[in-house]
């Protein structure tokens, strides 16, 4: 042959290409909101005037509300068309959004961002749906899946520069009302261009299941949360935990039983997808963690601006929006696993050069920030890949909805469990540690108390930290507490992130030992055919 037989580029059509663009934006407002309101709790503290602990549920609602019930959404997508689920939750998102920005009080504040967060669940699997149904194609559909990814991880870390900056310039109610415009943009691209598709034999909504998840995930998300305050050996927090772990327990059984679950745990037998979904939370559960004990590195320990913090951690997302369609690409060419298999080391090579950077300096944690956006980008895209390809067409919805919870799921647990660990470490070293400083034992514990109750290191990386006003030192003293706090908060730091390197690690070794045929006929090492 004269001239060498290539493969034909399959062209995407406009619709194909508009509805990427209008996913991508409607999964970019709930990552923009799981973290823009954080540098604008302060003022809405001062404006309130309410307590840390009444704060907390203005970020806590949120992340919770989305992880329970997404997978409710992802029943009801299938059930009733995912386009008409995608419309109605970015609406009822944009609504809340308004309703957040005009809150008269803490608690409609705390309500409405409640809303947004069962909103921003159904956004979450529909959008990924919507993308996969698209792109019937497993490599055309990695691609897209990349550029998905791309368009929507960058508001992770543009969360706190945005919300830093509309904070200071214009209002912290601005940092709600800036969805509008993008919530009405999602809604016209979505209502004139994606196509509806939904399951091919519907299933019945799994109320009982439903229940139970609900249950389950807000019992443990709740204790991990208010652990380190109420008190770990509380009756009040064993109560919620041991609840959490029995409702998870009688959930799987209660979904094995059903003919008709809301989550499908039999899809966990299969070893390619049990391991990408296990990839899939440990990597949320560690980056977002790792963000929240960043940023609170940055602002408290280094003392710089939100702006600035900000500005600090778009190495992170720069490379997420570099790499994420990239690696589509990639995974289209030699599968997702092999792909996985580069991005995983990455993401633990990243988390473990943040955890020893910090006592040094804040340019080595810049760079761990680098490298671990390059290992998110080529991670999430062929593990999302791989789990969609592991699993029969008909059960893409399911598959979805499971894979799009452990995000949610994950990132929750991760504020939650290693901002814990950041507290736990505070509590228990830092009177010790202050004692040079503080001879006086009362006086001593006064003050790690006030800085630990401030602290609230689970929620808030505006609140956080060793900068705080202290109980009346002798001018003299002031420096010596400042010294001992910043490098207890910063071991506590390298604890917290280097908790999440090894959970990573974890996965890192099953995706190296994953073996296994998909349903297409296919390796798990290329999408099916």
């Amino acid at each position: 042959m004269r001239h060498s037989e290539r493969p034909t580029r399959t062209r995407w059509t406009r619709t194909q290409v508009l509805t990427i663009v209008a996913t991508g934006f409607g999964l970019f407002l709930v990552f923009l909101d799981a973290l823009i309101a954080n540098v604008a709790l302060p003022d809405i503290q001062r404006d309130f005037g309410v307590g840390e602990a009444g704060l907390q549920w203005v970020v806590a609602a949120y992340s919770i509300g989305m992880a329970v019930f997404i997978m409710a959404g992802a029943s009801a997508a299938d059930r009733f068309g995912r386009r008409l689920l995608f419309v109605a939750s970015v609406s009822v998102f944009t609504v809340a959004s308004v309703a957040a920005g005009l809150a008269p009080g803490l608690t409609s504040l705390a309500i409405a961002r409640a809303v947004q967060g069962i909103a921003a669940a159904t956004v979450t699997v529909t959008s990924l749906a919507l993308v996969s149904a698209a792109f019937p194609d497993d490599d055309e559909r990695a691609k897209a899946i990349g550029l998905w990814t791309g368009v929507a991880s960058v508001a992770t870390a543009l969360g706190p520069t945005i919300g830093g900056v509309l904070t200071e310039n214009v209002s912290w109610r601005a940092v709600f009302m800036v969805n509008v415009p993008v919530g009405l943009l999602v809604l016209v691209l979505t209502l004139r261009y994606v196509a509806e598709s939904r399951e091919e034999r519907p299933r019945g909504f799994d109320w009982g299941g439903q229940l139970l998840f609900v249950v389950a995930v807000g019992a443990l998300a709740y204790g991990l949360i208010q652990g380190q305050d109420v008190g770990w050996a509380s009756a009040e927090i064993l109560t919620l935990l041991a609840v959490g772990g029995a409702g998870l327990l009688a959930f799987a059984r209660y979904e094995l039983r059903n003919p008709q679950p809301m989550m499908d745990v039999r899809l966990f037998g299969r070893r390619t997808y049990a391991v990408a979904i296990a990839t899939m939370f440990s990597a949320f559960f560690s980056a977002y963690g790792m963000l929240l004990v960043v940023t609170q590195y940055f602002q408290n320990v280094e003392a710089y601006s939100p702006e600035l913090a900000g500005l600090l951690i778009l190495p992170f997302s720069f490379n997420i929006m570099l790499l994420s369609p990239i690696a589509g690409r990639l995974v289209a060419r030699f599968g997702p696993l092999p792909i996985a298999r580069i991005g995983q080391p990455l993401l633990v090579a990243a988390l473990v050069i943040i955890a020893l950077g910090m006592p040094v300096s804040p340019g080595v944690v810049a760079v761990g920030l680098f490298v671990c956006g390059a290992g998110v980008a080529l991670l999430a895209t062929p593990v999302t890949a791989l789990a969609m390809s592991s699993v029969p067409v008909d059960r893409a919805g399911m598959a979805s909805g499971i894979m799009s919870a452990q995000r949610a799921i994950g990132s929750t647990f991760g504020f939650a469990v290693l901002g814990s660990i950041l507290a736990v470490w505070l509590g228990n070293t830092l009177s010790a540690d202050l004692r040079q400083a503080v001879p006086d034992a009362g006086a001593r514990q006064a003050i790690a108390d006030q800085i630990i109750d401030e602290a609230n290191p689970h929620a808030y990386a505006a609140e956080v930290g060793p900068g705080r006003p202290l109980p009346a030192p002798s001018p003299g003293q002031t420096e010596a507490i400042a010294d001992a706090a910043r490098q207890d908060f910063i071991e506590g730091c390298q604890v917290s992130v280097g908790v999440g390197a090894a959970l990573c690690a974890v996965t890192m070794v099953l995706l190296w030992t994953a073996t296994g045929r998909s349903p297409h006929g296919g390796s798990p090492g290329r999408p099916g055919r």
